[in-house]
């Protein structure tokens, strides 16, 4: 797992930059070395959307409703869920050269 690099000149972007980029709604990051910018793949799009909907969608309505999980504790679990995979998700997408 490593950070997406520049297509031009190669230089890896910082996990900060990529993350500030995927919670301002795929904002496009553009190269500290060369100045190109890079916009979020449709594919790494997907993945995220995956990541985070189906696991939620799933605890929160079948898991919690069988271990008869009060509301304030299936949301802390949530919430939880979604900073930890967060995490990953710089190492995760992909960035395509924006012409």
């Amino acid at each position: 797992m490593n950070l997406q690099k520049c297509d031009k000149c190669n230089t890896q972007f910082k996990w900060g930059k990529i993350s500030k980029s995927l919670f301002l709604a795929y904002r496009p990051i553009q190269c500290n070395q060369c100045g190109m910018k890079h916009r979020i793949t449709f594919f790494s799009r997907i993945i995220i959307s995956l990541l985070i909907v189906p696991p939620i969608w799933i605890f929160s309505f079948i898991i919690s409703n069988q271990l008869s999980l009060s509301t304030s504790y299936t949301v802390s679990i949530m919430i939880i869920y979604s900073v930890l995979i967060s995490l990953f998700f710089p190492f995760l997408v992909k960035y395509s050269f924006d012409y």
